[in-house]
């Protein structure tokens, strides 16, 4: 799987980086982090869409609790959602507050370690 730079530029604090592996066929997006154990620091899951829309990501099978990023066309944080490790029959939802372009999954408290809120802008290097 091909693996980019995401540099995120919060406002009070310096720049960031993720190393993201890209999730671009449907079967890859489908899977996502579904049954990893870990996930290294500072490395992630992007998400790329061909249309801005609302997304909705959910938990199923996935082993480690995860911040959950949306993002714009113009690569600006639209929301963040951290999502625990969930079990059971039933699993919650988390939905973008506006038309989404890209999706970042990265391991939980890395926005709020980093101060990447609304707003924050990104930038995707290959």
């Amino acid at each position: 799987m091909e693996e980019i730079k995401i540099i995120f530029y919060p406002k009070k604090n310096k720049q960031v980086t993720v190393v993201c592996e890209v999730a671009k066929s449907f079967l890859e997006k489908t899977k996502g982090l579904m049954n990893r154990s870990s996930l290294p620091k500072n490395h992630g899951m992007l998400f790329p869409f061909r249309i801005p829309w609302f997304r909705v990501f959910w938990m199923k099978h996935v082993k480690i609790p995860l911040d959950i990023v949306f993002i714009n066309k113009d690569l600006k944080i639209i929301n963040i959602h951290e999502a625990p490790v969930e079990t059971g029959l039933f699993y919650k939802y988390y939905c973008s507050h506006g038309f989404c372009k890209y999706i970042i999954e990265c391991n939980t408290g890395f926005c709020k370690k980093n101060n990447i809120s609304k707003g924050t802008k990104i930038s995707i290097e290959k």
